[in-house]
């Protein structure tokens, strides 16, 4: 039996020495670990790997902060965050990483207010310019006043100067300090409340003052809920409601004198049906206190683009307008370069929501002598063709990145601006928070992070799109282009009343086809009708047509993902076509 044990007991020592030969020669891990900083956050702070192996960390700046590193590797910047390689590690070590503040930055003074620890010293924080304005700071976490409603900025600190937002964009310049707006809460005995959750509800209201401020708190209790009819009547023209407010029931206000509501983005419900009666209302100011959540997506885009529409107010320009085919569809500098009088703005961004208040934003930019070239998306013709009016949740997915742009609606002109909102709040609850200097231009548009842009300055986008396999339409979407699909009530009349605005003003007004899928067509959308189609146009636009419906058919070979989206050669074959037309057009309008 002994026997037996002993070559046993002289396997195991070989194994264990062996065992301890790998353990001896087995490399020693290499550690690496990231400082820490309050200007950045990382995916990890540390890492683990053999001698030889390369590690990645993914740094987010803060918001006013970019990153810089002596790191061999370096850092590669993608979509607002940051990409650090270490190549080869070969021992272990602290890795430095600097957070550099922005040269730009906004002061904001509490003009009457306290900053949270008390003080009232101005505050100045820091801007990445990423756009052509700046967004400015959302307030409610840099001042307080007792029996206030921080309710925006503005430029003078009576607030005779430019308003601004909580949130909202503003021209930078140097020195540009913003002065905290208050509005003083009515009167507590003006109102009647009962309880409400953790909270009190407004169930009734006797006050007459022009201006009517929601009180944050009543009785020392926050206010959640405005009740059915509780202030029904009420003669104020200004109405400010309070951050943190959850719902206004129907009724609430119905057929007081307001005309201008002031509101946050933290509000749970609110509908159009507690204004109903309300003839005079024809201003909502959205402040925001809550973070950005369409941050570099094409939603906000249209920040962007208006910013530079803005820009060019008193400049002669060129503004392409319709859905996602517009922003997908023109290379705007070849545009810019052969038409040498005129600036180019493409202001496409979705065609699935309503063309009407979009429109009206334009027409507020533009005067005589401009164009406005409208390139309506027939799979959308409700919305493009002007038929609807609403500001549902899309448009304010647009709206996200400067909410001043809707304040400049008429309300009397649109609908479903307080249900739209609440639809859209209802939607980016949950969304992962982003932030306002984000660019839609640091983002593909999947909303992968890119490093170099995806838009550019006159709002294409321009990341390269190769042509599809083949000319087989992408969606089984085939759409009318026939004449009985667009009759004069439904759709020729609105978009003629739209239209007649802009001309009014002296602007021009051009007509042409977005680009479609040849083959993405309904079996009705014959040649003949198609011709018949494009003579309706013709017959009954009050604008010229200035381009043949054939044109805009391409092999689909020649789109990219879509029935109308263009590849990149696409675009080249479309500028160049739309180019001819406009300068025909142009042409004909100087003979004659």
């Amino acid at each position: 039996m002994k026997q037996n044990i002993i070559p046993l007991l002289l396997a195991l020592l070989s194994l264990t020495a062996c065992a301890g030969v790998e353990q001896t020669n087995h490399p020693f891990p290499v550690h690496l670990v990231l400082e820490q900083s309050a200007h950045y956050t990382a995916d990890r702070y540390s890492a683990e790997v053999l001698p030889g192996e390369s590690v990645t960390f993914t740094l987010t700046p803060a918001q006013g902060y970019t990153l810089t590193t002596a790191e061999a590797g370096g850092l590669q910047r993608s979509g607002g965050a940051y990409t650090l390689t270490v190549p080869a590690a070969k021992y272990s070590r602290t890795l430095s990483v600097e957070a550099v503040k922005s040269e730009v930055s906004i002061t904001y003074h509490p003009n009457g207010g306290r900053t949270m620890d008390g003080g009232t010293a101005p505050v100045t924080l820091p801007v990445l310019p990423t756009h052509l304005r700046l967004n400015t700071a959302t307030g409610l976490s840099l001042f307080s006043r007792p029996g206030y409603t921080l309710t925006g900025w503005n430029t003078a600190p009576d607030g005779t100067g430019e308003a601004v937002g909580l949130g909202s964009r503003t021209q930078w310049r140097q020195g540009l300090t913003l002065y905290a707006q208050w509005a003083q809460w009515t009167d507590a005995a003006c109102f009647r409340w009962t309880d409400y959750g953790s909270g009190v509800a407004v169930t009734g209201y006797s006050g007459s003052g022009g201006t009517l401020v929601i009180p944050g708190e009543l009785d020392g209790r926050p206010v959640l809920d405005i009740g059915r009819d509780a202030c029904a009547g009420a003669a104020c023209t200004t109405l400010i409601l309070p951050p943190g407010l959850g719902r206004v029931e129907e009724g609430a206000f119905r057929d007081s004198g307001v005309e201008t509501v002031v509101l946050f983005d933290d509000i749970d419900s609110i509908t159009d049906y507690a204004f109903s009666g309300c003839e005079h209302l024809r201003t909502l100011r959205v402040n925001a206190v809550e973070a950005p959540v369409y941050s570099g997506s094409y939603f906000a885009s249209f920040a962007d683009k208006y910013d530079r529409l803005l820009s060019l107010r008193e400049r002669r320009k060129l503004v392409l307008f319709s859905g996602s085919s517009t922003r997908f569809g023109y290379d705007s500098a070849a545009l810019d370069e052969a038409l040498e009088d005129y600036e180019v703005v493409n202001m496409g961004v979705f065609a699935y929501t309503s063309a009407t208040p979009q429109l009206l934003l334009i027409l507020d930019c533009m005067g005589a002598g401009d164009i406005l070239l409208h390139a309506p998306e027939f799979d959308a013709a409700q919305r493009q063709f002007c038929t609807r009016d609403d500001l549902e949740d899309h448009f304010w997915a647009m709206m996200e990145a400067n909410y001043d742009m809707a304040a400049g609606l008429d309300l009397r002109q649109v609908s479903s601006a307080f249900s739209g909102l609440t639809e859209y709040l209802s939607q980016k609850a949950g969304m992962e928070p982003r932030r306002y200097d984000l660019s839609p231009a640091d983002f593909d548009e999947q909303g992968q992070p890119v490093s170099v842009s995806s838009y550019n300055e006159y709002g294409d986008y321009c990341l390269y799109r190769p042509n599809a396999d083949d000319d087989a339409p992408v969606y089984a979407l085939p759409v009318d282009y026939t004449r009985r699909s667009f009759p004069k009530a439904q759709f020729i009349d609105p978009l003629n009343r739209m239209y007649r605005r802009f001309l009014d003003r002296g602007i021009r007004v051009c007509f042409t086809y977005a680009p479609r899928n040849a083959l993405a067509l309904s079996e009705e959308s014959t040649p003949e009708e198609r011709s018949a189609l494009d003579a309706w146009f013709r017959e009954s636009l009050i604008v010229p047509v200035i381009s043949p419906i054939e044109e805009s058919l391409y092999p689909g070979r020649l789109l990219s993902g879509t029935d109308n989206h263009l590849s990149t050669e696409g675009v080249a074959l479309r500028t160049g076509r739309i180019l001819a037309d406009l300068k025909a057009y142009l042409h004909q309008e100087g003979a004659s």
